[in-house]
């Protein structure tokens, strides 16, 4: 199961008998927590994708059954399937790489699966198809033919709704296509330019304060948007940490990002803030040999979440709240360790879980928290998480 999107709890599908315990947690703001369990059914197939607009209210899932894709939207406040549309794929194997994406305003909505060379517009309302990108067309004008079944399995992109752009990833691309017109694309940024060796591995858009982040294996890119194009862009880099790090969260308002430091001798990451509000990225440390079990960090109301396990061995929900951090911490005086200085909270104690269970996906929405066990950490996968939520 995808947890692209937490509305996947109410439409369940077909799973083998071994795997029929498996569950998702859903934890309250009042602490209170239940489980879902994934032995619900219907007939719409193994979600593999989903996406939200919090205007609207409405949610998108994207479901395989054989040579079949749906796309359900629905309510996310009551589950509710509004409306649904088949498509066949011939070949619609597990393990091929599909995006979905969902413009902020809730008009568009972007479908790419890796057995096809276009990227679909639809109406997200209707689902209807209003149009397409050619992707072999774009990768042509910018000779990147030769790359293309590189760029079929790594692609990203996103909507820039004020300029009616999209933003594509193509390897050490990023090229900006306007939705009428590939003749008129154009590369905004190359990271084989750069004086390091760079690979970019995740983009996505904020509307809201008008910046495209772009997350590479050792750096963070983030680019901002005026209402003609591109204003500015600045590199934070993280060699110091090398390919040990992982995206923990970003939060463009408050102007930082929280990345994780993988302890490998024990399973462990140290969490860190990189504040890029000054014109130099500074690095300060949050927490130390932190248990690589889980850990969410909530935009809307600057919360970070992570696991712990007690005295009594049961597994605990904390968090710490970083809104104004700079004026609750006084980073300008800060030491490398910060750990002691934070305010970290009790949220949730989480009930007894198998052993099996090694790492907890985690997200929040409408208020609620919540955890998807898994039964295995892919961290290629994890390594940029926030930007597909």
């Amino acid at each position: 199961m995808d947890f692209q999107s937490v509305d996947c709890l109410q439409i369940q599908t077909r799973k083998r008998q071994e795997f029929n315990q498996d569950f998702t947690l859903l934890v309250l703001g009042s602490g209170k927590s239940f489980k879902v369990r994934e032995s619900h059914q219907t007939n719409n197939g193994t979600v593999i994708a989903g996406q939200h607009c919090s205007k609207l209210g409405f949610g998108i899932l994207l479901t395989r059954e054989g040579s079949t894709l749906s796309f359900v939207l629905h309510s996310t406040k009551t589950t509710k399937a509004l409306k649904q549309l088949r498509i066949q794929i011939e070949n619609n194997y597990a393990n091929y790489h599909h995006l979905l994406r969902v413009s902020s305003d809730g008009s568009t909505l972007l479908f790419y699966h890796e057995s096809k060379t276009d990227i679909e517009i639809r109406n997200y309302n209707s689902l209807k198809k209003r149009g397409s990108l050619d992707l072999t067309q774009i990768c042509r004008k910018f000779n990147l033919l030769e790359r293309f079944n590189q760029i079929k399995v790594s692609l990203d992109f996103d909507f820039i709704t004020h300029l009616g752009k999209t933003a594509l990833m193509l390897v050490s691309k990023i090229v900006l296509v306007k939705n009428d017109s590939i003749d008129q694309a154009e590369i905004l940024f190359d990271c084989s330019q750069l004086s390091i060796k760079e690979r970019l591995m995740a983009l996505k858009y904020n509307s809201d304060h008008r910046i495209l982040f772009v997350s590479g294996m050792t750096s963070f890119f983030l680019f901002g948007f005026d209402d003609s194009g591109l204003s500015y862009s600045k590199h934070i880099a993280c060699n110091q940490f090398g390919r040990t790090l992982r995206l923990l969260g970003w939060d463009p308002k408050e102007e930082f990002v929280l990345i994780g430091e993988r302890i490998m001798r024990n399973n462990k990451e140290n969490y860190h803030l990189i504040d890029y509000r000054a014109s130099e990225p500074k690095t300060f440390s949050l927490l130390e040999e932190q248990l690589f079990m889980g850990s969410v960090y909530d935009s809307v109301n600057h919360r970070l979440f992570f696991i712990e396990i007690g005295v009594d061995e049961r597994k605990n929900l904390l968090f710490t709240n970083l809104r104004d951090f700079r004026e609750k911490y006084d980073l300008d005086e800060a030491r490398h360790d910060n750990e002691n200085a934070l305010n970290i909270s009790h949220y949730a104690s989480l009930p007894p879980m198998s052993e099996a269970y090694a790492y907890y996906l985690m997200r929040t929405l409408n208020g609620m928290l919540i955890l998807k066990p898994t039964r295995a950490a892919d961290e290629k996968f994890l390594k940029d998480f926030p930007l597909r939520l």
